[in-house]
């Protein structure tokens, strides 16, 4: 995909700025499979793709910092070592990383910047993780804090945990900052252990369907199964087992409990427990390319976020039941946050068209409007280029 922000922003810089600014990016990521255990301390499987936030960047002498969202218009200036009380949404993701750099002791010194990107905004393709990983990276090169990638992995996060507000895991930073091309990452999200797993997709492709819709409930309804999950491990830990988080949980253990624990939370469980479990399942069918059983694992994976954790929404649901019966069609779920945003679609290459055809009449009768797709390639890590 050819972005026409990416040759602009230089221009853009230098109208504005003059200099020779540097150039970062970072890419938007997919998450095979393994929804909202992040936070649960358990098991994910994402990658980095060719969709990405860049920007040009160079430090400056003046008294005020300087950044410019050219996708939007907009500019924002502000004092890097006095951060402000009030700013655009889209430039607290920024400012976060800035907070969270000097909680560690290092000062982010005035710069001027502009960035853009090609992900999708409300996609549930991680624009906001893209944008505090790039500028995270930026910033370490730009001042040379000499930060590791796993430590600029938690500042982004800290970036979106504690001055964002809202209470993601870290999967979405880890795979922006980590990401590898043709490669998955398996990741721990409790140790940050992880391994990269080879994506040989054959003669499939990765195809993306945007719903086009983001329901007003993402981020509360997010906040709201942290506390759920949460409350279950309280209710077992009351019980004098030592959980740390719901990644200790067993399905026969839960099982013990349905009799006296509220119905919505034991189905907030059952999918957490679930979902850790077809995550290290389809790794191993990935590994010989088994896209068929891992598609079946991917179909489960929905209909969990579905009926126990409910953070579908009619309109992923349409996606994911229209492609089901297509041939070519391996495996298909909601993925992200939920209540709109994309479904991910493992499809043979020459079904894709036919696949498109039968969506866009199905969803355009039900919706009025064409669904987004995209055949999402795989990309590297945050890197200066």
């Amino acid at each position: 995909m050819t972005h026409s922000g990416f040759s602009s922003i230089r221009t853009v810089f230098q109208e504005r700025f003059g200099g020779e600014p540097r150039l970062f990016q970072s890419p938007g990521r997919i998450n095979v499979i393994g929804e909202h255990t992040d936070y649960n301390g358990g098991y994910v499987l994402p990658a980095g793709i060719d969709l990405c936030c860049r920007v040009r960047i160079a430090p400056t002498k003046e008294a005020r910092s300087s950044l410019i969202a050219h996708d939007l218009g907009e500019t924002f200036e502000f004092e890097a070592t006095a951060l402000p009380d009030a700013c655009p949404p889209w430039a607290a993701y920024i400012l976060g990383v800035i907070h969270s750099m000097a909680h560690r002791g290092k000062s982010v010194g005035n710069f001027n910047a502009v960035f853009t990107a090609d992900i999708p905004i409300g996609a549930g393709l991680s624009s906001s993780a893209a944008l505090e990983s790039v500028f995270a990276c930026a910033f370490n090169e730009l001042f040379q804090f000499h930060f590791s990638n796993m430590e600029l992995t938690r500042i982004a996060q800290q970036a979106e945990n504690e001055y964002v507000g809202l209470q993601c895991g870290i999967m979405d930073m880890f795979a922006s900052i980590h990401a590898k091309k043709d490669q998955a990452l398996l990741l721990d999200c409790r140790s940050l252990d992880f391994h990269y797993v080879p994506l040989n997709m054959q003669q499939y492709v990765i195809l993306l369907l945007d719903t086009g819709i983001k329901h007003e409930l993402a981020s509360s309804e997010y906040n709201v199964r942290r506390q759920e999950c949460e409350a279950v491990v309280e209710h077992f830990n009351r019980l004098g087992h030592s959980l740390v988080s719901l990644r200790d949980l067993t399905l026969p253990l839960l099982k013990t409990q349905r009799p006296v624990l509220d119905p919505i939370l034991f189905a907030r469980a059952r999918h957490v427990v679930g979902e850790n479990q077809r995550v290290l399942d389809l790794k191993r069918l990935v590994r010989h390319a088994d896209w068929k059983s891992a598609g079946q694992l991917m179909y489960a994976s929905h209909q969990s976020l579905r009926n126990d954790y409910s953070v579908s929404c009619p309109e992923l649901d349409v996606l994911v039941e229209t492609v089901q019966p297509i041939n070519g069609v391996m495996g298909a779920r909601m993925m992200g946050g939920g209540f709109g945003g994309c479904t991910i679609n493992i499809v043979e290459q020459s079904h894709v068209d036919h696949l498109l055809e039968t969506v866009n009449t199905v969803y355009q009768s039900k919706y009025g409007i064409l669904p987004k797709s995209y055949i999402a390639h795989t990309g590297d890590g945050a890197c200066a280029i």
